[in-house]
């Protein structure tokens, strides 16, 4: 009599390991079928995919005949995949296929361009073709050569479409937000338009901000209220003259509680040289941009210069290098400005990013930027109240400013990157 309530208790039990233990042999075999796809090929080609913004789970399922690696240098192919902006708002991707080792003699770059209106799926599948296609003639030199397959799908006659709106792209938006605790709350709305039309003769560009932010803060039985609020119209006009050379101008409206300007206007003729050809922008470019430039200012309250609105007239040449290779990138600005009435009224401001590949698995990465800052003409009369700067609703006095950041990083283990595994 005591074993028949013993069995029933232990019943529950005895079920769920049945269970279990049907799950881990179903799960075992999955693992096998898993393991047998994820192997390394012995023959096979080693690839270092460089993509930030890849599906790598997907490329990795879709291409599993390659073995990836997770640094560079132990890599037959290196495949540094980038994208822009396009002027439809799209993508236009680029892939670098740089053949190392055995392959240093094989090289090759793959462009492409993916509509505005592309789901994610049709994104990936556009990547994956242009990577199956690309290491095809890697693959050529193994002998997974025979495994391959090549199909050419021709491409449907399409009549030559007008475009009704002549290139020209709009778009309107609007942003709000709210939060709040037992003793602070904000809110800010704001919006924005843009139009663009772009081709590959003329680049233009309008575009229009406004923010409204307030906080409210009850500190020791009293309320602090901090508002902030900016408003900003540009427009850009660039006319390509050469594979070197662009001239255009810059043109703005602007209004900032925080920086005491009620209304400025500027306007900027400007122009470009580039000492590589601008079809090689992807990879490296070194431009050299100047422009004057003639600017209204009408300020809330008056200057620390005893002004309450001015005309003002400036100059500036800015130097941008910026380079992407298999061993990292480097990108470093450099600009000077000051203003015509007092030469004394400049800056001086330097920013830098760079990531480099000094040895196998060992990585470093820099970013900073610093400003000598000697132009503030905006600045209000009177000093801030502590409670301005706090809520930093006005802008202080400064001669300089920076930031900075460094990391380090070194990774050891396995050469080997091909398991695919999603769980959790």
């Amino acid at each position: 009599m005591l074993l028949q309530p013993l069995t029933r208790s232990l019943l529950p039990t005895v079920l769920l390991l049945i269970i279990f233990l049907t799950g881990f042999s179903a799960e075992a075999i999955g693992q096998q079928d898993t393991i047998k796809q994820d192997s390394i090929e012995a023959p096979g080609l080693n690839v270092y995919l460089d993509c930030w913004f890849c599906d790598r789970d997907h490329i990795k399922r879709e291409i599993s005949y390659v073995n990836y690696v997770r640094d560079r240098k132990d890599a037959d192919v290196h495949i540094m995949m980038m994208r822009e902006s396009a002027a439809n708002r799209g993508r236009r991707y680029t892939a670098h296929l740089i053949g190392q080792k055995g392959y240093d003699h094989l090289m090759d770059t793959l462009r492409f361009n993916v509509g505005p209106k592309a789901s994610q799926e049709e994104r990936r599948q556009k990547v994956l073709q242009a990577l199956k296609a690309g290491l095809t003639p890697y693959l050529l030199k193994t002998s997974l050569w025979k495994n391959l397959e090549v199909d050419y799908l021709q491409a449907a006659e399409e009549e030559e479409v007008k475009d009704k709106w002549n290139y020209w792209i709009f778009e309107v938006g609007m942003n709000g937000r709210m939060n709040g605790e037992e003793s602070t709350s904000s809110y800010d709305i704001g919006g924005e338009i843009e139009a663009n039309k772009v081709t590959r003769e003329i680049k233009l560009e309008i575009e229009g901000d406004a923010d409204y932010e307030k906080s409210i803060y009850e500190v020791n039985s009293s309320t602090i209220t901090s508002i902030h609020r900016t408003y900003e119209l540009n427009g850009l006009l660039v006319k390509s003259l050469s594979q070197h050379w662009s001239a255009g101008g810059f043109a703005g409206l602007y209004s900032s509680r925080y920086r005491n300007i009620n209304i400025s206007y500027n306007l900027s003729p400007a122009v470009e040289f580039n000492i590589y050809p601008y079809l090689e922008a992807t990879t490296r470019q070194l431009t050299v941009l100047y422009r004057p430039q003639y600017r209204y200012n009408a300020y809330q309250d008056t200057t620390i210069f005893g002004k309450t609105d001015e005309n003002l007239l400036s100059q500036s040449l800015s130097v941008d290098y910026e380079v992407r290779k298999e061993w990292g990138s480097i990108d470093f600005s450099l600009n000077l400005s000051h203003y015509f009435h007092d030469f004394s009224k400049n800056r001086i401001s330097l920013r830098s990013s760079v990531s480099l590949n000094l040895l196998k698995g060992l990585n470093l990465n820099f970013h900073g930027g610093a400003s000598l800052i000697h132009d503030q003409l905006s600045l209000p009369k009177g000093e801030a109240t502590t409670e301005e700067v706090l809520t930093r609703q006005k802008q202080l006095a400064t001669n300089y400013e920076y930031y900075t950041r460094l990391g380090i990083s070194y990774t050891f283990g396995s050469m080997y990157n091909n398991i695919v595994n999603p769980r959790f």
